[in-house]
């Protein structure tokens, strides 16, 4: 599943020189990630958006999203469904993996079977829930039985199903997450294959000469990695990358757009703070091996809904928005349910936390926080309210965010110490542990308009370290049965899960199980040294786009 939209282009300092010639080849595009270095190139284990947009150009899956209009179309298999709505029965193609072998539906249920083990610790098991079974009676078929109808069981289930070579590992799983191929997978699908990783700073794919829809015509693609995304302009200016993903502010400030094609769209990601529910010293997931809910050690200072709401008003959303530019088009978020999905889902009776700084200090004062000795900072009990908002600046929205929130809760006694770090860093020690008071980060949900709300809100999704993505620690058996009701609504209507969809958006607005920031948009720009290519809302994004195997490259 695609997830954690956030890419953009490569190291210019550290790979000026070897961008640079390979730009000036035709046979290498040169790709652009930001933040860190990827983690895995397995499918099932990847957490992060620079991990995905490379696994994305080696790995096919059973379906794929149409370019426009995100509906399913026939990858590696096709597919016949019952007339109730519960059985999948998918035929494989007869496509190959890369070293001759074919990839069959054993490969499929392999990869269904490793998610859902509980020696496999894979961020897609909350993506299975909605499945009782699969099965594989032959090397072509591929039966999937749903517990009941599920309206989004194609972007929150099967994509999440991306066939891996099961012939590779052992087949108890015992070696699935230490084993060689997720730093080095020498077998594919997709229409590029892995040739080399020089940790922290890039990834080289070479094109597939066995990919069943046919060899791409750019014979390499080269993913640099960047740390700071303050260098892309610069880097695409100076022809050192293709490629780059941005927001419109640093859109705005590229010199020479006419060298460039550009293509926006709105951004399926919600950027948001979060303030842990649970003490991040005692941090633990939601339920235990049996299934029975363990008992949180609440956070001293977040557990109290009259806090989080305090949080949510004391700071103005709109001077976020205003940091991405006159042109962003950028509104405050009320929820999960972002405004790509409003012509669709249309939920926007639910409107977003004003700025109220005194109605803040009086909910705060309400939740027993008062500056008892003048210093200017709340206290309670003897603890002062003093946080630290740990991020990294993956995005520059989110440093600009952090520095508002800072100054403005600063000013109704709350104190933030902002701290940044590396992505990679942050990511395995910070956030996916559940190791932190304060945080800014942003998610991306997919093809699908509960793909946020049920990745970050559904309690059966705390798994600390990466297992699951509700990473506040927010467990609400209300909100539960509304997600499980979105997905199972009679017939899929629109209209009757519009109004489940708007309970979602109010009780994630009231609860403040994270604070939603603002909407954006998205720019991918890509030299016009790349010929025959487009970008489409679903093809592109900031993930290589599955029509990349028809481009050519010039000079």
């Amino acid at each position: 599943m695609k997830r954690f939209a956030v890419l953009f282009c490569c190291f210019l300092m550290l790979f000026g020189m070897t961008a640079s010639a390979q730009n000036s080849n035709p046979d290498v595009l040169v790709w652009s990630l930001v933040g860190g270095d990827i983690s895995t190139m397995n499918t099932a284990l990847a957490t992060d958006g620079n991990s995905i947009t490379v696994i994305n150009a080696m790995f096919d899956g059973l379906f794929r999203a149409n370019k426009d209009t995100a509906q399913p179309e026939p990858d590696l298999a096709t597919w016949k469904v019952s007339d109730d709505g519960l059985v999948y029965t998918f035929t494989m193609n007869d496509a190959k993996w890369s070293d001759g072998a074919p990839i069959t539906s054993k490969d499929a249920k392999f990869t269904y079977d490793a998610i859902t083990s509980d020696k496999v610790q894979s961020p897609r098991k909350g993506d299975m829930a909605g499945i009782a079974s699969v099965e594989a009676p032959d090397d072509k078929t591929l039966v999937v039985t749903l517990k009941a109808a599920n309206c989004t069981i194609w972007g929150n289930g099967f994509s999440s199903i991306v066939p891996l070579p099961s012939h590779l590992f052992k087949a108890d799983f015992s070696d699935f997450m230490t084993n060689d191929f997720n730093q080095n997978p020498t077998v594919v699908s997709g229409p590029y294959a892995f040739e080399e990783h020089k940790a922290s700073e890039y990834v080289r794919v070479k094109a597939n000469p066995n990919y069943f829809a046919g060899a791409p015509k750019i014979p390499s693609v080269l993913f640099n990695i960047i740390a700071d995304s303050t260098t892309v302009n610069q880097a695409l200016q100076t022809n050192t990358i293709d490629y780059a993903f941005m927001y419109t502010d640093q859109y705005d400030q590229l010199q020479q757009q006419e060298r460039f094609n550009s293509y926006q769209f709105p951004n399926p990601n919600a950027p948001f703070l979060i303030m842990n529910f649970q003490d991040p010293d005692h941090a633990q997931n939601g339920y235990d091996d049996k299934g029975n809910p363990n008992k949180l050690v609440p956070n001293k200072f977040f557990a109290d809904l009259k806090v989080r709401q305090a949080v949510a008003m004391g700071y103005n959303k709109e001077d976020i928005a205003k940091t991405l530019g006159e042109n962003s088009g950028s509104i405050p978020l009320a929820g999960p349910i972002i405004p790509s999905f409003y012509n669709a889902f249309d939920v926007t009776s639910v409107k977003p936390w004003g700025y109220d700084p005194e109605k803040a200090k009086a909910l705060l004062a309400e939740a027993g926080w008062t500056d008892s000795d003048g210093d200017g900072v709340l206290d309670k009990d003897g603890v002062k309210f003093e946080v630290d908002l740990i991020y990294s600046k993956l995005v520059d929205l989110w440093g600009n965010a952090a520095l508002i929130i800072q100054d403005q809760l600063g000013q109704i006694g709350i104190k933030i110490n902002i701290v940044e770090q590396e992505w990679s860093a942050y990511l395995s020690n910070v956030l996916l542990p559940g190791k932190f008071n304060m945080s800014i980060v942003g998610f991306g949900g997919g093809t699908e308009v509960d793909g946020i709300p049920y990745s970050l809100l559904y309690s059966k999704n705390l798994i600390l370290g990466g297992g699951g993505f509700n990473i506040s620690g927010y467990v609400n058996p209300e909100m539960d049965k509304l997600l499980d009701a979105g997905r199972t609504a009679p017939g899929c209507d629109v209209a009757a899960r519009t109004k489940i969809y708007t309970q979602i958006q109010q009780l994630a607005h009231d609860d403040v199980p994270y604070d939603w920031l603002v909407s954006t948009t998205q720019v991918n720009v890509l030299n016009k040294r790349v010929t025959d290519a487009e970008i489409h809302q679903f093809d592109g994004g900031g993930l290589v786009p599955r029509s990349e195997i028809g481009w050519g490259l010039t000079q």
